[in-house]
């Protein structure tokens, strides 16, 4: 579906009732907006962003060994890149 919007004086975007019955927006809710060439991106921005990283991560652990060898492995690429 596509919808042309205008952009008032202050640069705001109306998301129109058309577009918020396909994708339903709360006041106060934060979008997430990504430009890519001539296009913007919504996405919304979870509620609890830490809750759903956790969701995202499960039971991953990130000890000190852990980040030794990230910080190792990480070192290597960059040696071997330049």
């Amino acid at each position: 579906m596509s919808v042309i919007v205008q952009v008032d004086e202050r640069f705001r975007v109306t998301i129109t009732r058309r577009l918020r019955k396909i994708f339903p927006v709360s006041v106060g809710e934060k979008l997430y907006v990504v430009a890519s060439g001539d296009a913007l991106l919504l996405k919304r921005v979870p509620r609890d962003p830490a809750g759903r990283l956790d969701e995202i991560l499960g039971d991953l652990k990130f000890d000190r060994e852990s980040r030794r060898r990230a910080e190792g492995w990480l070192l290597k690429e960059m040696r071997e890149r330049s």
